[in-house]
């Protein structure tokens, strides 16, 4: 018996998805990280199904994730400044990046495994 790449991958950005809403709420990413992740939600709900655009929504996936994870970071994190951060912050940081790498890896078996007619 084997799974269905399309449930497993619906499974696993639906699972990101949440990880990610959740860690948005935690980081207070409200403007980027929750709406991002809510997308990928809904997305991951449409990928349970066999369809056409089903690559398509896997790869816009891949992007709102990222997206997301990015929100959980503040601006200055990316310059030299990143050592201004409690330490607490980069686990709370962590969370959001899970949940994109759950999400990233339903959309790459939604891509890459060879679909069954």
């Amino acid at each position: 018996m084997t799974a269905d790449p399309d449930r497993l991958a619906g499974a696993l950005i639906c699972a990101g998805a949440v990880v990610g809403l959740i860690g948005s709420v935690a980081t207070m990413s409200v403007f980027l990280g929750v709406p991002s992740f809510a997308l990928v939600l809904m997305l991951g709900a449409y990928a349970f199904r066999k369809r056409k655009e089903g690559r398509l929504l896997a790869a816009a996936v891949v992007w709102f994730a990222a997206l997301g994870a990015l929100g959980g970071f503040p601006p200055f994190f990316f310059f030299r400044f990143y050592g201004l951060l409690p330490a607490g912050y980069y686990w709370l940081a962590a969370i959001p990046v899970l949940g994109t790498a759950l999400a990233i890896a339903g959309a790459v078996v939604k891509l890459l495994l060879p679909r069954r007619a």
